[in-house]
């Protein structure tokens, strides 16, 4: 049990506070990202999953810090963006690709990391924004006219609007450090690492990149410390996949939408992230 408490207290400390982050900047800046997109008049979808895609170069975030923005701005309307913006940032960002080239010191690789994360993001924007129902389940209800004035907006809101926000996301990232900690102290890894095949061994290191539920700032030094043990193609895929779609996030993203958008969004991530993978190894780049 001492395993799994260091493991789960490590996931933990390790996420709170881009979590809190995320919150913060969410509440604080997130209505002047609104004003801003609203400004820059995004009607057509291709230019707004295209800047939701690129936005994590200027608000770099990982895969905890980036999802209280995201849902807001799914809330505001502005679904093409957030929901690119979702996908791509915890890897389309500056700390990540140092880390990435610092780990690998191949161009290759980060090129290649970087482009799958891009197509993961379009075409989960492209499909999950078109669904009718609505993507977005609220963290706060809506005040109706009969219910008296609004909660006041600006600074003496955001204390109180921080803690509800990081409080109600809080919980679900227990419950997947949680399970991500159970998975790491009774699961082999060294069953994921041998399995045999081009394929298999892909399928093998996104399912364990799932489970470790890795930071996406650090994860390429994780990959490069096994060396030569995998491929090309598995570690692309652990590197793409992982960040995207892990257990540490699964409860979250059900938190912040709909069971049918989250399903969509893993099964995309999945797709993009085992054909890129496999066409880059078998290509033996």
């Amino acid at each position: 049990m001492s395993d799994f408490a260091n493991i789960f207290l490590a996931l933990l400390l390790e996420a709170t506070p881009f979590l809190l982050a995320g919150v913060i900047v969410s509440v604080v800046a997130g209505p002047a990202v609104e004003r801003i997109l609203a400004s820059a008049a995004f009607r057509s979808p291709a230019a707004s999953i295209a800047a939701g895609a690129g936005a994590g170069l200027i608000l770099p975030m990982c895969d905890c810090g980036n999802r209280p923005l995201a849902h807001r701005l799914a809330l505001a309307g502005r679904r093409e963006f957030a929901l690119a913006f979702l996908v791509a940032a915890p890897v389309i960002n500056p700390i990540v690709i140092v880390t990435t080239w610092l780990a690998f010191r191949d161009a290759e690789l980060v090129a290649l990391r970087l482009g799958l994360t891009v197509l993961a993001a379009v075409a989960v924007a492209l499909v999950v924004s078109r669904f009718r129902r609505d993507i977005a389940l609220p963290l706060e209800t809506e005040f109706p006219a009969e219910a008296g004035p609004r909660p006041p907006a600006g600074p003496a809101a955001w204390a109180p609007r921080v803690l509800e926000e990081f409080f109600e996301l809080f919980q679900y990232l227990v419950i997947g450090a949680a399970l991500a900690a159970a998975i790491q102290v009774f699961a082999s890894q060294e069953d994921f690492l041998s399995a045999s095949g081009v394929f298999l061994s892909i399928a093998a290191l996104m399912f364990l990149a799932f489970l470790l539920s890795i930071c996406s700032s650090v994860d390429a030094f994780v990959v490069a410390g096994l060396g030569g043990a995998i491929g090309l193609g598995p570690a692309l895929a652990f590197l793409v996949f992982g960040p995207l779609v892990n257990l540490k996030s699964i409860p979250m993203y059900l938190r912040l939408f709909s069971g049918p958008a989250v399903a969509v969004l893993v099964v995309i991530c999945a797709q993009v992230a085992f054909v890129g993978a496999a066409v880059a190894e078998l290509r033996a780049w």
